[in-house]
């Protein structure tokens, strides 16, 4: 995964960036920290024009180890004050790795937010006017995207409170089959989404395939070699060891 999309959604400009080397070690909740710390004023208001909300996906989403095709949103939270990282599974974490696209920024806000979506297909990202989901339920604006974009797609939506900037509001997805319904629920991070005139995301990886499918097996078989006997593994220590290990690397 090498490239970053950043979408203003105040003046709808959309650039594709490639990852610098520092940005291509990082995944998930170390990517949004560090951009965080980098790019974003710590005195800014949660719904206010200089926060962010960012989406990425994990070092590893692009293979099959377990749980790596999670996904990362990341802002500054209305509900604490602070930055918040909030984790969901389904399918749209997968969707974005298999389109090569580390991370997605949502930046800037709009005066008047009107709901739109932004469509993410291979080297192409556009706004598109969504009059027809204002006000729609979660669960309901899923089945309306998938129906149009098809069973492949990995999608993002936010409900009603969330388009009234509640500082309560989550992030919703669906697992692979459209099913069963996931959401990024901490730190109100919908709330952020909905003042920036995002109802929904769709990613939309068609046919893509994932790049050096040697080099992605390879790292499969060295993962799991690695876990069982890391002194840190999963299989061996509580999450409050694997925690206190992980702060001392």
């Amino acid at each position: 995964m090498n490239k970053i999309l950043k979408v203003n959604t105040r003046t709808g400009e959309i650039m594709w960036q490639t990852c610098s080397d520092e940005d291509l070690m990082r995944g998930g909740r170390s990517f949004i920290a560090h951009h965080f710390l980098k790019e974003v004023d710590p005195r800014c208001e949660p719904l206010g024009r200089s926060n962010k909300l960012i989406i990425a996906a994990g070092l590893l989403g692009d293979t099959p180890v377990t749980t790596a095709g999670r996904l990362s949103l990341g802002g500054k939270s209305p509900l604490t004050g602070g930055i918040k990282e909030s984790n969901v599974g389904g399918a749209a974490g997968k969707r974005m790795a298999e389109l090569g696209l580390k991370a997605v920024l949502l930046e800037d806000a709009p005066d008047s937010p009107e709901p739109r979506y932004l469509l993410i297909r291979k080297d192409h990202a556009e706004l598109k006017d969504a009059p027809d989901l204002r006000g729609m339920e979660t669960s309901e604006t899923l089945k309306y995207l998938r129906t149009r974009f098809g069973d492949k797609s990995g999608l993002l939506c936010i409900g009603p409170a969330g388009e009234m900037g509640l500082t309560a509001a989550c992030v919703a997805t669906t697992d692979h089959k459209g099913v069963q319904l996931r959401v990024a629920g901490r730190g109100g991070l919908g709330a952020v989404m909905g003042v920036k005139g995002i109802k929904a995301v769709v990613i939309d990886a068609g046919a893509a395939e994932p790049a050096n499918p040697a080099d992605r097996a390879a790292l499969i078989y060295q993962v799991g070699d690695h876990l069982p006997r890391n002194r840190f593994s999963f299989l061996e220590l509580t999450e409050t060891e694997i925690a206190r290990g992980q702060n001392t690397q």
